[in-house]
């Protein structure tokens, strides 16, 4: 197929390098903008031949803008949390579909977030933002019960500590300030935020001139491990016409709203709790699930964003539809207890016989150095489980936990 227009799109690294596929299949090619001069941990190389160019931010915006400019592309939108506010910066600029700038730190700054949903009418949670421990201290104090520590501009769970007292709240912080985060952003103050009690939902979706399309939404299972009282292990696809979509779905689109998200796709993390929704974070780009989401509904958020920049009235035709699953789904990952060199899992032989099972990824492998659990970026193996019957399914989940643990790996001092 002969390429007819341009995209571009910043830092489209791990499931959204399949950009260059959804706008391919349309007649389109994809431009990467990498935000930064050498690549952020946990990144990923992408062969850079799926791209029709590759140009890198040095921190001058005006050079970049012009060198886009130059080509032409009919929308910018971000791959990955690191690019959401460089691509709100560069549609603008260029005048094409945008958020724009207003709102971009909102929609990054864990803090500022919560607050601007709140001042548009939406629950939330109580919060401070602080670099200072003994503020925080008196504030969990008189907040009494759990709260959350993590930086503003943080993702995939990184450096978040679930603490119970006011010592741990500021041993928190103290942890975490002035250092760098994985983005790649100095952490100068954190967010404190009461624990909120509930079940925990994924709603992704893609828009439109404001337009709102679900392209799918999961519920997450954790466990308390290595000092994290809440691991995300496992999230399960939900049908598409599960009654809990019906609360769940306002609430998210009222965040949408109140973050200025009237383009791209968008990830809203929702705990629904004895008092109503809460929102945990939202993000405005793609989640990491798309790549899972394609092969079980048939699109997801990458093919939902192409409509969405270049085919509009595609969109707003479709827009409303429920998605329908081909099979119940899951993802789920091991959390390690253990450190050192890995030598082999044990059990993994057992795992690849459960009746769901449908792929599996070595993210650590023998002979490198594993590490306990904490974060997204720590997962040593993530498993694939995908089935006509949920209850199936269900169980698969709970017996890959009862797999994992201590004996699943052998290792010896790093």
């Amino acid at each position: 197929m002969v390429s007819t227009f341009q995209v571009a799109v910043v830092d489209a690294f791990g499931a959204t390098s399949r950009f260059t596929d959804a706008f391919g299949a349309v007649g389109g090619e994809v431009i990467q903008i990498q935000s930064t001069v050498d690549l952020l941990p946990g990144v990923t190389p992408v062969d850079s031949t799926k791209f029709s160019h590759t140009l890198i931010y040095d921190g001058d915006l005006d050079d970049l803008t012009e060198r886009l400019r130059t080509l032409q592309p009919r929308a910018v939108l971000p791959g990955r949390e690191s690019g959401v506010e460089l691509a709100d910066a560069l549609s603008e600029r260029l005048g094409l579909p945008s958020n724009g700038t207003e709102l971009s730190t909102a929609r990054r700054d864990k803090y500022v977030q919560i607050e601007r949903i709140r001042s548009r009418g939406v629950p939330a949670m109580r919060q401070i933002r602080t670099d200072d421990e003994a503020e925080l201290r008196a504030w969990h104090r008189e907040l009494g019960g759990p709260v959350v520590v993590k930086p503003l501009r943080s993702g995939g769970g990184e450096a978040v500590q679930f603490c119970d007292l006011p010592v741990e709240s500021a041993a928190a912080l103290g942890a975490v300030r002035n250092r760098t985060s994985a983005l790649g952003e100095p952490i100068t103050q954190v967010v404190a935020q009461e624990y909120l009690v509930g079940a925990e939902y994924i709603v992704n979706t893609v828009s439109c001139e404001g337009v709102h399309q679900v392209t799918d939404v999961w519920s997450t299972d954790r466990i308390t491990v290595n000092g994290v009282r809440d691991l995300v292990v496992a999230q399960v696809l939900l049908r598409g016409d599960d009654p809990l979509i019906d609360e769940l779905v306002p609430f998210a689109h009222e965040v949408l709203d109140a973050l200025g998200i009237r383009y791209g796709a968008a990830h809203v993390e929702i705990k629904l709790t004895p008092d109503g929704p809460r929102l945990i974070e939202a993000g405005a780009r793609p989640s990491g699930l798309p790549y899972y989401v394609a092969d079980v509904i048939g699109e997801g958020q990458l093919e939902w964003s192409v409509d969405a920049f270049v085919r509009p009235e595609r969109f707003l035709a479709r827009a409303g539809s429920r998605y329908r699953r081909r099979c119940a789904f899951a993802w789920a990952a091991l959390a390690s207890p253990v450190s050192g060199r890995l030598v082999r899992y044990r059990g993994l032989d057992e795992v690849t016989c459960l009746e769901s099972f449908d792929d599996l990824t070595l993210v650590v492998k023998p002979g490198e150095t594993i590490v306990p659990t904490t974060w997204d970026l720590e997962y040593p193996v993530i498993v694939t489980l995908c089935h006509s019957v949920e209850a199936v399914l269900r169980r698969d989940l709970n017996t890959l936990r009862f797999l994992d643990g201590v004996g699943m790996y052998e290792v010896e001092p790093d």
